[in-house]
C-alpha cells in the first residue's frame, strides 16, 4: 500500500482508496480520470473532423470554382 498524490488536490492518498478523504475525488490514485480521457478524446476527434471538413471544402473550392465561374460568365455574357 503506497501513497500517491491525489490527482485533484495533491493530498497523499493510498493507491487503493476509492475517494480522497480531503477533496472527495473518486479514484484519487489514478493519473487521469475516465471523464478527462473522454474529454481529451472528444476534443481530438472534433479537431480532426473540423480539419477534414475545412480541408475538403478548400479542395472542392479550388477544383470547382473555376468551372462555376466560367459557367456564370458564359450564361451572363
Amino acid at each position: 500500500m503506497s501513497l500517491v498524490p491525489c490527482r485533484a488536490c495533491e493530498h497523499q492518498v493510498d493507491t487503493s482508496a476509492m475517494a480522497c478523504p480531503r477533496c472527495g475525488a473518486t479514484d484519487p490514485g489514478k493519473k487521469i480520470s475516465r471523464q478527462s480521457r473522454q474529454a481529451i478524446s472528444f476534443t481530438i476527434q472534433l479537431i480532426v473532423g473540423v480539419s477534414l471538413l475545412v480541408g475538403g471544402g478548400m479542395y472542392l473550392w479550388r477544383e470547382f470554382a473555376p468551372i462555376i465561374k466560367a459557367a456564370i460568365v458564359k450564361n451572363n455574357g
